[in-house]
């Protein structure tokens, strides 16, 4: 007996030891994890405002990979081709910085375009409502619930009118200012009418000593816009830096990370990159020409009712970029086409039947239109089942993202979460393949 209990001792010592260091392991492994977890999440919240800057230039490198397979397949160095996408990256955010600039409306511009839309919407009230210039008569529907409808009206009167400030610089701008010619008069009729539904006569009084007070403001803000410029360009000049590094790279990221996961499970990892590396690549590429598409759609179809060429390019860019959200490029486009029908003075259509009166149901139209063309041929063909997401959760991510990290959450809620379900999809199926769980 006691042969054998000296015989069997080593063995479970042995056995004791090796179970004692798997426990030691999988211990200093889990806490390791959380530290990492924890470490991250902590500098995600503390470095938020370079989130969107990085994602940006990662997606783009996400979407040039193919390219500079492409490039190498065709014989052209790698370092040339790196070079090449660079330098055309910088060339296409140089252009679209620069259109976008040209689209969006100086000071000049967006006093003009208040001032219309406040004139124009208080008129289509009193048209709507069956009101004379005095603001009597009115429909039944108004009669029962006037004050409603013009507490309403007053709201949305006091939000969008000049302020003390906006009038001293239309009245600059009115006669000539900065360089720009003057404001039509046409304008400053409407600038007198909607004074009047302010009630606020008595003001254009002051509105000369007004524009001389703003005057000395000018600096001042000119100073402050620049401090502005200067802080974005801080943030953002890491973007262009990211995508160069990430099209540096050439499997060091990738070979980091697989080398801290235990050898059982290195092929199950290998397989979970491989797939989710697919699964962004396809997502991005899809999302991307999907809101090619839908932006060239709008810039037709709002140009072929009747639009300017620049409100209708504008508006297209902004809906085709919001695409990315889902339900969000329809509200975006809805809305701006609306605005711009509200205070649309004539429109050149090739629909005859087309006007300025009815312009705001063509707009509705060409929204339900793309909305078609998107639900029933963009995303089946060019996103394909790249994202298979319920409604709900999709919802429920916006939502989430956008509390926790503003706009940047906004767009990168979906990319995340498909990024995760891929993660966790793969994960398991490839664990259960190789009967790890």
């Amino acid at each position: 007996m006691s042969n054998d209990s000296g015989h069997k001792n080593p063995e479970t010592n042995a056995d004791i030891r090796s179970s004692s260091r798997r426990q030691t392991r999988r211990i200093v492994f889990i806490v390791t994890a959380i530290l990492v977890v924890l470490t991250g999440g902590f500098l995600v919240w503390s470095l938020r405002p370079i989130i969107l800057p990085i994602i940006i230039g990662t997606l783009a490198a996400y979407i040039c990979f193919p390219l500079l397979k492409l490039f190498t397949r065709a014989g052209i160095p790698r370092g040339a081709g790196i070079l090449l996408l660079f330098g055309s990256f910088f060339i296409v955010i140089i252009i679209i910085a620069n259109q976008v600039g040209s689209l969006i409306p100086d000071e000049r511009e967006k006093l003009i375009l208040k001032t219309r839309f406040q004139y124009k919407l208080n008129e289509r009230y009193k048209s709507f409502m069956g009101l004379d210039d005095a603001g009597e008569g009115g429909t039944m529907l108004y009669r029962y619930f006037s004050s409603d409808f013009d507490n309403f009206l007053n709201s949305v009167n006091s939000f969008i009118r000049l302020d003390n400030e906006e009038r001293g610089k239309f009245m600059k701008y009115l006669d000539g200012y900065n360089n720009k010619p003057p404001i039509p008069l046409k304008y400053y009729e409407y600038y007198h009418k909607n004074l009047d539904t302010n009630h606020e006569g008595t003001e254009d009084k002051t509105a000369g000593d007004l524009s001389g007070k703003t005057a000395e403001k000018d600096a001042g803000k000119d100073e402050f816009h620049f401090t502005v410029v200067m802080n974005a360009f801080k943030l953002w000049i890491i973007m262009p830096f990211v995508f160069l590094f990430l099209l540096l790279d050439n499997g060091e990221i990738k070979r980091f990370f697989v080398s801290l996961v235990p050898n059982r499970y290195f092929e199950v990892s290998l397989a979970v990159f491989d797939k989710v590396d697919k699964a962004i690549g396809n997502y991005l590429r899809g999302i991307l020409i999907e809101c090619s598409l839908v932006g060239v759609s709008y810039i037709v179809l709002f140009s072929v009712i009747g639009f300017e060429i620049k409100m209708a390019v504008m508006i297209g860019l902004a809906a085709g970029m919001a695409t990315a959200i889902p339900i969000m490029g329809f509200g975006i486009a809805f809305v701006l086409g609306s605005s711009y029908a509200l205070i649309a003075e004539s429109v050149s259509s090739i629909i005859p039947f087309i006007t300025s009166h009815n312009l705001i149901i063509a707009v509705a139209v060409v929204v339900l239109m793309v909305m078609v063309l998107d639900n029933g041929v963009f995303q089946p063909v060019v996103v394909g089942g790249a994202v298979s997401l319920h409604p709900l959760v999709v919802f429920i991510g916006i939502m989430g993202g956008s509390m926790l990290f503003g706009f940047a959450g906004l767009i990168l809620a979906i990319p995340t979460i498909v990024v995760v379900k891929e993660i966790v999809t793969t994960l398991f199926r490839e664990l259960k393949d190789y009967s790890l769980i």
